[in-house]
Formats: C-alpha cells, sequence, structure tokens
C-alpha cells in the first residue's frame, strides 16, 4: 500500500514539473496584449499609416508561402523578414500611450497591430518612427525619412522574386532582338522560330546556372517611386514557372547606375552598373553554341565566290585517308591526307562558338561559303560575311545570324592554303 503512494507521489510529482517547465517556455515566448497572445508568430498583419495623408502599407503573411509581405495600394512585394522581426521588437516596447492632440497629425504616424482578434494601437511622431528604422539601417539620414523610407526599410531587394527556381521558360530581349529558352526533359533549349523553321539548340546546364545565379542574387541598393525622364529598357528578362511568372527590365542611367522595373510593382529598383554587366556576360555566354555539326561528316566544301576558288575534303569510303581538291580557273589540284590532318582541321570547326545575333542585319555580298556533306540527302550550307573586322556566319534555311571570332577564318584558310600548296597539278 505505501509502495502505491510512493509511486503516485512521484507521478503527481512529474505532472506538477512539466506543468511548471510548460508555463515558464509559454510565458517566455508570449506577451499578452490586451488579452490576446503577441508573439510575432501570432501576429496577423501590421498597418503603418501616415495619419495626414493617410498613407499606409501592411505587413502581412503571404497566403502561398507563408512569409511576410508588404501590400501597398494595388502592390505586393516579399518582405525582408529579418527587418521585420528587428521592428517588431521596437514595438513591443514601445509604449501606447496617443500623441498629444497640440501635435499637428503631419508630424506623426499611427501603427496597428492585429492579432488573433485583438487590436494595439500605437502613435509615433515621425522622430520616434524615424529613430526605430535608424536603429534597424543606421545608415537612413534622418532628414530625408518619408512614407518612401518605410518601404525601402522593409523591402526585400531582392529583384527577382516571383518564378524562382519553378521557372520553365524565360524570355530575353533586347532593343534588336529576342530569344527564348524552354526546359524539356530536364534539359534547357534555346529556341528559334519563324514562318519558315523551328531551331533548337541545348544549352548547357553550367551555363544556366551561372545565368540563374546572377539575376536570382540580383538585390537593389535602394528604391524610388519617381524617375524624370524615364530611358527606355535597354534589355528585359521575362521568367514564365508553374504558378507565376515576371518581367523584369533594365534601364541605363548614368555610367554608375541602373534602374531596374519589376512590372509586378510601381517603383524602380536601384542598381550597381556592375551588377548589370554581370548578367550581361551569362546572357553572352548563353547565346555562344556551336553551330557546326560534323558528326558522320565525310565531306567538307570551301566556296569562294570573288575568286572563283572550290575547295573539297572528301573521305569517301569512312577511311582514315582523305582526299583534297582545290579547283580555280580550270586547274585541278589533287592530295590526299590523313586523318590525323584532317582532325586539326576539323578542330577549327569543332572548337569555333558563334554569338547569336539579330536577324535583321544585313550584309553585302558572301565572302565565302562552307557546305557540310555536300552530296548528301541533307547538306548543311553556311554563308560567312564580313562587316568591318567582324565576321558573320548564317545558314541557308534560317534568318538569324551568328558571330563569330574572326580568326576563324585566317586559321581555316591557313590550313586550306598549306594543302593547296603542296596538291598535285591536274590540268583539264
Amino acid at each position: 500500500m505505501m509502495k502505491g503512494k510512493v509511486v503516485i507521489l512521484i507521478l503527481l510529482n512529474a505532472i506538477i514539473f512539466t506543468l511548471v517547465g510548460y508555463w515558464f517556455h509559454f510565458t517566455a515566448n508570449m506577451r499578452i496584449v490586451n488579452g490576446a497572445t503577441c508573439g510575432l508568430q501570432h501576429i496577423d498583419k501590421i498597418a503603418i499609416c501616415n495619419l495626414k495623408s493617410n498613407w499606409k502599407v501592411f505587413l502581412q503573411k503571404s497566403s502561398k508561402s507563408g512569409k511576410w509581405e508588404m501590400a501597398w495600394g494595388d502592390n505586393i512585394w516579399p518582405a525582408n523578414g529579418f527587418a521585420v522581426e528587428r521592428f517588431y521588437e521596437k514595438l513591443e516596447n514601445h509604449p501606447d500611450a496617443k500623441i498629444p492632440d497640440v501635435i499637428p497629425p503631419k508630424y506623426y504616424y499611427e501603427v496597428t497591430i492585429f492579432a488573433q482578434g485583438s487590436v494595439r494601437k500605437i502613435q509615433f511622431t515621425v522622430e520616434d518612427l524615424n529613430s526605430i528604422f535608424s536603429d534597424l539601417t543606421p545608415e537612413l539620414n534622418k532628414l530625408q525619412f518619408s512614407d518612401d523610407a518605410i518601404l525601402a526599410k522593409l523591402f526585400n531587394p531582392r529583384v527577382f522574386s516571383h518564378a524562382g527556381n519553378n521557372c520553365k521558360i524565360f524570355k530575353i530581349k533586347s532593343k534588336k532582338w529576342e530569344f527564348v529558352f524552354s526546359k524539356r526533359q530536364g534539359k534547357w533549349f534555346l529556341d528559334h522560330s519563324n514562318m519558315r523553321f523551328n531551331m533548337r539548340l541545348e544549352i548547357k546546364d553550367e551555363l544556366i546556372l551561372k545565368f540563374f545565379h546572377e539575376i536570382f542574387s540580383l538585390e537593389s541598393k535602394d528604391i524610388t517611386f519617381t524617375y524624370d525622364n524615364t530611358p527606355e529598357h535597354t534589355l528585359s528578362i521575362s521568367l514564365y514557372g508553374e504558378k507565376a511568372s515576371e518581367r523584369v527590365n533594365f534601364l541605363d542611367v548614368d555610367e554608375q547606375t541602373c534602374f531596374v522595373k519589376n512590372d509586378a510593382i510601381d517603383l524602380f529598383f536601384v542598381i550597381e552598373r556592375e551588377q548589370l554587366v554581370k548578367i550581361v556576360d551569362t546572357i553572352e555566354n548563353l547565346l555562344r553554341v556551336h553551330i557546326f555539326s560534323l558528326n558522320n561528316c565525310n565531306d567538307i566544301s570551301i566556296n569562294t565566290p570573288n575568286n572563283g576558288e572550290y575547295f573539297n575534303f572528301h573521305n569517301p569510303n569512312n577511311q582514315n585517308k582523305w582526299q583534297f581538291t582545290h579547283s580555280q580557273n580550270g586547274e585541278l589540284k589533287v592530295k590526299e591526307i590523313s586523318q590525323e590532318d584532317i582532325d586539326t582541321m576539323l578542330a577549327v570547326f569543332t572548337t569555333t562558338v558563334s554569338m547569336i545575333v539579330a536577324p535583321s542585319l544585313l550584309f553585302e555580298d558572301k565572302a565565302f561559303t562552307v557546305t557540310l556533306n555536300e552530296f548528301s540527302n541533307d547538306p548543311q550550307i553556311f554563308n560567312f560575311y564580313r562587316m568591318g573586322d567582324q565576321l558573320f556566319v548564317g545558314m541557308s534555311d534560317r534568318d538569324i545570324k551568328f558571330e563569330i571570332d574572326s580568326y576563324f577564318e585566317a586559321i581555316l584558310f591557313h590550313n586550306i592554303r598549306r594543302y593547296s600548296r603542296q596538291s598535285e597539278n591536274i590540268r583539264l
């Protein structure tokens, strides 16, 4: 009997200690304000209102992500979670006393905290509210405090904040060209289509990852709501995800600064020009592609219309030896070339990376033409054009042009001339 009482006492003590521990844990993480629990995790919404202009911004939890966001007018944007936490800490320790009536309304704000059915209102002079935001971000100039400053200090500075990693298609557009990239079966492709053809080029994953890293890590150093004489955007990037999409425009301002406009909100992000340069570099890498496909290539022809020369490298029976033919002014020169020698020349094609450019570029007469598998049922014809010191190549069945390094022509014809000088003459 005594043993049973001891066991009961032990159980009762365990229950009491558990309840006491829970009470300490509960009271350490909660505050009771107006009869309601008000830890930040229990806050439904915080409203900040300028009582003079009736301008108002809400801090609220996103119905999609559960994270804090800002809403004002017709705008909604992710909030800086750390700044919201710091701001609420300041609010918790601020008295609820109202501002005396002798202070004009234009000199104070009202903050309203909505928490599980309860409402707490706190009034601040401009100076008091300014001091709170100055503590959050010491660089804030008190003389410049405004409604915009409140947004700027609670704002999530990331420019791309909606489509995110769910992006399946993205579009890059400049003043002269537009390209679309799409993800299919886990691989990314560059798509280009018109009435005549569809082009699809696979893009390396590492290039896509570098591009996404730069745009998703892009953060503004400031925001502004107005800008006189807003320039046209020089570049726009549109992302399309499964549940969200967004378009961001980049605008030139000066040599140090760029403005960025996300269509989701009515304001401009301010970024350093160097940030834009990094994004442009990743875009250029996305547009660098290998256009010369030498798989199962047994025949390469080069034609120079200006001087009537024709060169041909031919492997008649898939052997380790190729035949080289040079024709000009009724003369033929022929030479046998080993597979090792032809591999050296083919490397000129396989290592050449092309930059895609606008399809509307106009060129003069062709400088030369390269045809792969000329005598097959599916020859590939590449027309080369010069524009100053630049070299461009277009494909006969496509209206788009590719810029390639100008040394391609020099190396290609250096190899060709080496073979033609060593060839045997055949008089027709």
